[in-house]
């Protein structure tokens, strides 16, 4: 099982969502990514290190770090936003 860990600065993105949507995402966080990381889709290009997995129209970006069992959320934000600097 793999450990989460969330940036604080992503905590700070999450409160801007609608409390509905972040009780989805944090569910999709703890059902999906402990156990299957791997599932999610890889990115491409410049951010090829990274995952990521759909909730409706947000996108959680992650990145595995297999020598500490660990997700790393890297981002969480619209679809629309999410890939901007």
């Amino acid at each position: 099982m793999y450990k989460i860990v969330i940036d604080k600065k992503v905590l700070k993105d999450l409160k801007q969502i609608d409390a509905t949507w972040q009780k989805k995402i944090l569910d999709k966080i703890d059902e999906f990514l402990t156990i299957t990381p791997y599932d999610g889709k890889r990115l491409v290009g410049n951010l090829s290190d990274f995952y990521r997995i759909r909730v409706g129209d947000y996108r959680i970006i992650y990145e595995i770090i297999d020598d500490i069992v660990t997700v790393e959320i890297i981002k969480i934000s619209h679809r629309k936003d999410v890939y901007r600097k």
